[in-house]
């Protein structure tokens, strides 16, 4: 009850035009950098999870609202008037999507016909179909097959999962996906050939195929104004793996973009967030190393002068544009 009464009260505030007040005469002095990461329908994705989710028509209101009442600006400009010394602009806000799925294609494209730009972290490895996305094949694989359970040998230990109804079905993810980030590459190698070999059908192939960005479709958002950045070469959980993987997985990812895009690529996106430790100060060292001048990642809140370029918050979105808005308009209150 008191989650519907917060949504509601969210709700009114966001069509009564308080929040446009709030805008108004208390205007935010910090940056709101937009978490996004698949643009689809929710109920029709099979390769993504629906929490990351936001439809095609849900996101171009998103950029439609924020082209006219906010300003949108490109990653470049606030990380090179931090670094600058330079006062940032008020109620600004910056689009950023993390993994490099297909569908990013359409959000470019919204984006350039209101006129704004977006970063978009690429899993390098991912473009192009050089291999399938684990978080796809977790999803996908799980959902889609007709076995009723899924047998793992892990670390040791023999675990059985059930694939039963659509409920433990989504169990079973959560804990796919936690043993994945829970661990370094050769147990998330060993799980997912696994799955592979149990869940995986005839159309498994294909499907992955068309789950990420292809190169040339990359450099079509590239011309239409758009950011590229990293995001590791295979989404590995970086304080899990070994220090010399970690490292290889984050410069490599700019190393391969650059020669790839024929651009210097400035900033990173740490991948695997949730309830798992996905970032720590080694990681952070190593960016650095690795030559980018920013990292984001999913830790909540804003961004302003003072904030470290190498551990940038981000505002996470849902699909209804009222609760984002309210995150931001309520949140700047927020020390």
């Amino acid at each position: 009850m008191k989650i519907f009464l917060r949504r509601l009260l969210k709700a009114a505030f966001f069509y009564l035009g308080i929040f446009h007040l709030l805008r108004v005469l208390f205007p935010n002095r910090r940056v709101a950098i937009l978490r996004y990461h698949a643009v689809i329908d929710p109920q029709r994705c099979d390769y993504a999870s629906p929490l990351i989710c936001v439809s095609p028509k849900d996101f171009e209101r998103h950029v439609s609202y924020f082209s006219r009442r906010y300003r949108i600006l490109p990653l470049d400009e606030v990380i090179d008037a931090i670094r600058a010394g330079r006062p940032l602009p008020r109620n600004a806000v910056v689009f950023t999507f993390d993994d490099g799925y297909a569908d990013n294609l359409l959000a470019a494209e919204i984006l350039r016909q209101h006129h704004a730009s977006g970063t978009f972290y690429l899993t390098v490895n991912c473009i192009d179909r050089l291999e399938p996305f684990w978080l796809f094949e977790a999803n996908y694989l799980l959902l889609k097959s007709k076995q009723t359970q899924l047998r793992l040998q892990v670390n040791g230990e023999r675990l059985e999962l059930s694939l039963a109804d659509a409920a433990q079905r989504q169990a079973t993810i959560r804990a796919v996906v936690k043993i994945i980030k829970s661990n370094n590459r050769h147990v998330r190698e060993t799980v997912r050939e696994q799955m592979r070999q149990q869940l995986a059908d005839e159309n498994y192939r294909q499907a992955a195929d068309r789950v990420m960005l292809t190169w040339e479709e990359v450099r079509q958002m590239l011309r239409a104004g758009m950011i590229m950045g990293g995001h590791t070469m295979t989404h590995l959980n970086l304080p899990n793996a070994e220090p010399p993987d970690a490292r290889q997985e984050i410069a490599a990812s700019r190393v391969a973009l650059e020669e790839k895009l024929g651009l210097p690529i400035r900033h990173f996106s740490v991948p695997n967030s949730g309830p798992y430790p996905y970032y720590n100060d080694q990681v952070k060292q190593m960016v650095a190393e690795s030559g980018y001048v920013s990292a984001v990642t999913s830790a909540h809140g804003f961004v302003d002068a003072q904030s470290d370029l190498f551990e940038l918050r981000r505002i996470r979105t849902v699909p209804e544009l009222y609760e984002t808005v309210a995150t931001i308009e309520l949140g700047k209150f927020r020390t």
